[in-house]
């Protein structure tokens, strides 16, 4: 017995497009190899044996069983799997992806205007197409869920002549949560990588998914509080007392029981602006990193996020500093915040950093960092601290202007600290990087 009035609900024609393995596809095509055919993996530091797999061809990930968290050791010898002798280790290229990316969102904007448009990760996206389906297939004998299809099809043709990329679509004349269900759950495993749910599905398709945790939303720690209730299913989470799942989650469970029911009121159009932001930089080490090497790391990354902070002309009230320490070590690491006076120069949020450091560090080895500013105040005046000469920090704050200026101009690597030469320095590498991962030069500019 369904609990909703499907009828009363809100409908439009939804395509979810999420492409194939993108970075391992982009990495085969660029060779001239078949993005499902061939072994590929993507992975960081390719040249040594501590990289981790950022991506895999769907061929690679059937032939050897790993996935996208796999270390390079990890993989099987040629010795365990002859196939590993056909295997290609493609170092990460972030700015050739957001190009192909960039391709992609082009091909997509023929179909439908921007606001129909919302892309989820460089690699997955939503589009309306409640507007232009008539448009594209104006043959009135035809039901809507055949004109979706069809368009469908249409945009996978046109990303595939572009770019070689294959794409699986997820379909729903309904709305855009069951658009992604089809994505997830039953499009990319069907001969035409397209499937289409609709509110009539919700009984036979949604409620019938065998992993509660395989629903949008659903992690593991939610599964588990959701078992501690005694909802196992999706289907019992759909025919659960929703004052209940307030009462335990907030909103967050009123947002489960209606997705359960297949119930989804969202306009793309109408895009949510975060109340607060954060602005921040993680990276994985390419080494273990002793304690007395960190301060140096510290203060790079903390210079690297101000420099974004000041170009958003806003200053952070609070700076969280993560650590996490080696695989091999009995601590896991730790993650720690600290209010402060609103600023965006560079030192003081050095200072903080490294003061949240010293205070937690236990002595392991460190393997990765995260620093991120938060509470962010937007044209705020400064601050000026009574216990500093007022000249000084209105020159500090000038000399951090001055050096954002030149590298707005000439690149990041065209000014830095004599420290970051130092053999354990990390700004001149990731001034490489986009997105964490290997881009070419000026990585940090884009940032």
């Amino acid at each position: 017995m369904m609990n909703f009035n499907y009828d009363l609900e809100p409908t439009g024609d939804y395509a979810f497009i999420d492409m194939k393995s993108f970075y391992a596809s982009c990495e085969l095509v660029a060779r001239g190899r078949h993005p499902l055919k061939d072994l590929l993996v993507v992975m960081s530091q390719a040249d040594n044996t501590s990289g981790l797999i950022l991506a895999s061809s769907p061929m690679a990930k059937k032939a050897f069983g790993i996935s996208n968290v796999t270390r390079s050791w990890e993989l099987p010898t040629v010795e365990e799997n002859p196939m590993m002798k056909k295997l290609i280790v493609a170092p990460p290229r972030m700015r050739y992806y957001i190009v192909e990316n960039l391709k992609i969102q082009k091909i997509v904007r023929k179909y439908a205007a921007d606001e129909d448009i919302m892309w989820y990760s460089i690699d997955e996206g939503v589009v309306e197409l409640t507007h232009s389906l008539n448009y594209f297939v104006p043959d009135k004998s035809l039901t809507r869920k055949e004109k979706l299809n069809i368009v469908s099809q249409m945009i996978q043709k046109d990303i595939l002549r572009e770019t070689g990329i294959y794409s699986t679509v997820g379909m729903s004349n309904s709305n855009p949560l069951l658009a992604k269900l089809a994505l997830d759950n039953e499009a990319k495993s069907t001969v035409n990588m397209r499937a289409s749910w609709n509110y009539s599905d919700v009984e036979t398709k949604v409620w019938a998914m065998p992993e509660i945790s395989d629903f949008w939303g659903i992690g593991h720690r939610m599964k588990q509080n959701l078992y501690n209730m005694g909802v196992s299913t999706i289907y019992d989470l759909a025919h659960a007392t929703p004052y209940r799942l307030k009462e335990k989650f907030g909103v967050i469970g009123l947002q489960l029981y209606h997705h359960a029911n297949g119930i989804d009121r969202t306009k793309i159009q109408e895009r949510y602006v975060p109340k607060s932001e954060n602005l921040g930089n993680s990276q994985i080490l390419p080494r273990y990193y002793k304690g007395d090497e960190m301060p140096l790391v510290i203060r790079e990354m903390a210079e690297q996020v101000a420099i974004r902070l000041r170009r958003r002309q806003a200053k952070t009230s609070t700076v969280n500093l993560s650590i996490g320490y080696s695989k091999d070590e009995l601590e896991k690491g730790f993650s720690r915040q600290l209010k402060i006076t609103p600023t965006d120069n560079t030192d003081k949020l050095a200072g903080h950093l490294l003061y949240l450091f010293n205070k937690f560090y236990t002595g392991c080895l460190v393997r990765n960092i995260g620093v991120s500013y938060s509470g962010l105040l937007y044209h705020a005046g400064s601050q000026l601290n009574l216990f500093e000469e007022p000249e000084e920090q209105i020159k500090n704050e000038k000399l951090d202007q001055i050096m954002d200026q030149i590298r707005e101009k000439y690149g990041f690597v065209s000014i830095v600290r004599a420290s970051s030469t130092l053999e354990h320095a990390r700004s001149l590498s990731q001034a490489n990087l986009v997105g964490g991962h290997a881009g070419g030069a000026g990585g940090l500019d884009g940032l």
